[in-house]
């Protein structure tokens, strides 16, 4: 069950570092750009025999002199201290967050092991001074996405500021109570006339069916008047998909799907947004105890785990799971192995993301004195070979999936469907367990039915969001205006392979599992029971819907099931 006395919030340190690489990226990039720019500039100059008129830039971010990094690291958290002050607002504070979802009492284990890690020198000598340039919106429209690699910076994860903040363990579900009844009072004294602006939706979606262009871009129109980004959930959720329908429209909804791509990579407000999310609501936090505590309890006696991750991303789920290990197993030591697969970004450097999230998993195995390696692959999963893996006997191997098997192509991009081809590896894999999150939707190839499944699913996510969070919120507006609007816009406005988000209900997947002849075990009563009291007492919000069906851990919001998790292993042959 989840621990009220849980020692440190890794999750939440985790993205607390994410952020502030981000911020020394922008530094660094400006910096590299004037020396670049300078570079290019005076040879022209001396073609014409005029001398070049220098100009100092600012000190170089990446500089040894500690003086000079001091004033940067002062700089970048004083600013995101900022950003999160002005965000958040009645929130939750950075500050005072911690995660109870813990099934253990984690703290730092006091073992004295010495770190081992996958990664080269050679590699990581080439990452060294070198960065990342973000391109212009403009640029982005033009098909430019110009990207230079990052520089890898050596800070600590952990320091004692960071450990003063997370080890305040009571104040957590302090904060959750206080946002709870400021939401409430403000519900009683907000009095404003609610808009039905879904009957306009729906027959803009019912014009652009038929071909009707004018009478669809006239509609648009009308919902544009009567929504906006400060208004309820309905009127918030009007600008989102009158966008996605003028995108289909105009035949942009590609090129746009793609800018919303890059900019996911590059912001750190995507993070901080994110950070939000899971702070409010339980949906990821609840995902990573079942899946990190499932594979605690799977490792048994075993002294190496080999975790494959179909959709590691930025790696949220890991550091709980790296501490956790730490701290409960105390007669042996464990090496950890994880290989973290990602779809390929944008760009000139596909695999950087899931590169930099295997460096940041270094260093948080590092403090916790957990032997580590990992392996990054940045591929279309379908195209992953068993070899790729690099497997050993002497493992215990794990797969797992979180909510990231949507974006696999489906059979209507091909007769071999390319989810069927990853559960073939997987199978082929024989794991010890295959945990598997799934965003539990289907959408329709006949665009009005389709829309209609949009509208009820993110009706109710808007709705909750305004139940939870205030409406002058920025980092809310932002969630809606880049994380939702992105996945809502590619539904609606793309087509064939350009539309990725392809989930599938809980149902579907299950069928799907059987025929790749995998076995479903049974739910962990005692995980289950922790999920649900901690959802009850932390949140205490009756909506917040946590229960089970033939194995399947269901989540979701006001009786509408939006996420599923459920465990699963090769069928014995």
């Amino acid at each position: 069950m989840f621990q009220s006395n849980a020692k440190l919030d890794a999750t939440l340190g985790y993205l607390n570092k994410i952020l502030l690489e981000e911020e020394i990226d922008e530094n660094v990039s400006s910096y590299r750009e004037e020396l670049s720019l300078q570079a290019i500039e005076k040879p022209l100059y001396d073609i014409l025999s005029v001398k070049y008129p220098y100009k100092q830039p600012e000190s170089d971010p990446n500089s040894t002199n500690l003086a000079s990094k001091s004033v940067i690291w002062g700089f970048q958290i004083s600013e995101f201290n900022k950003g999160v002050e002005e965000g958040m607002k009645f929130l939750p504070n950075i500050d005072d967050l911690t995660t109870d979802f813990q099934s253990n009492n984690l703290g730092v284990s006091s073992n004295n092991l010495s770190t081992r890690v996958n990664l080269n020198k050679e590699e990581k000598e080439e990452e060294k001074g070198k960065k990342k340039s973000n391109d212009s919106d403009s640029d982005l429209s033009e098909g430019r996405n110009r990207k230079i690699l990052m520089p890898y910076l050596d800070e600590p994860v952990r320091d004692a500021k960071l450990d003063e903040v997370l080890l305040r363990q009571d104040k957590f579900k302090n904060k959750v109570a206080e946002l709870r009844e400021i939401m409430q009072t403000k519900e009683t004294q907000i009095q404003e006339e609610l808009i039905d602006i879904k009957d306009l939706l729906i027959q803009c979606s019912h014009s652009i069916a038929s071909n009707d262009h004018n009478t669809a871009k006239t509609l648009i129109k009308r919902i544009r008047e009567k929504s906006s980004l400060d208004g309820d959930g309905t009127q918030r959720l009007g600008v989102v998909i009158s966008n996605a329908f003028e995108a289909r429209l105009n035949g942009t909804g590609s090129e746009i799907h793609k800018q919303f791509l890059f900019k996911q990579i590059t912001t750190s407000e995507f993070l901080k947004a994110h950070l939000l999310f899971i702070t409010v609501t339980p949906f990821e936090r609840v995902s990573y105890h079942f899946a990190n505590q499932t594979i605690l309890n799977a490792i048994g006696k075993a002294t190496k785990v080999h975790i494959i991750d179909f959709g590691i991303v930025y790696g949220f789920q890991w550091p709980s799971f790296i501490q956790a290990l730490a701290d409960s197993i105390k007669d042996r030591v464990v090496k950890v192995r994880i290989t973290g697969i990602d779809f390929p970004q944008p760009g000139f450097r596909p695999a950087e993301q899931v590169e930099r999230t295997g460096r940041r998993l270094e260093d948080y195995a590092r403090s916790f004195n957990v032997p580590f390696e990992y392996q990054g692959i940045a591929a279309k999963w379908e195209t992953i070979r068993i070899e790729d893996l690099k497997i050993k006997k002497d493992e215990v191997i794990i797969v797992n999936s979180l909510n990231q098997f949507r974006q696999v192509g489906d059979e209507t991009i091909t007769l071999e469907s390319p989810r069927n081809q990853v559960l073939n590896l997987i199978w082929r894999i024989k794991p010890r367990l295959f945990i598997q999150g799934i965003f539990n939707r289907t959408y329709s190839p006949f665009f009005i039915t389709r829309f209609k499944q949009v509208m009820m699913l993110y009706s109710t996510v808007f709705d909750m969001l305004d139940a939870l969070i205030p409406r002058d919120n920025k980092l809310r507006q932002s969630m809606e205006r880049d994380m939702l609007a992105r996945k809502i816009l590619n539904i609606i406005a793309c087509e064939g392979s350009d539309w990725v988000e392809k989930p599938e209900t809980y149902k579907q997947w299950h069928v799907r599992n059987l025929r790749a002849k995998f076995e479903q075990l049974p739910l962990d009563p005692t995980i289950i029971k922790g999920v649900k009291d901690q959802v009850r007492m932390v949140y205490k919000d009756k909506r917040f819907l946590v229960e089970e069906d033939t194995n399947w851990l269901l989540q979701g919001w006001s009786g509408n099931r939006i996420y599923a998790l459920s465990t699963w292993r090769p069928k014995r042959e």
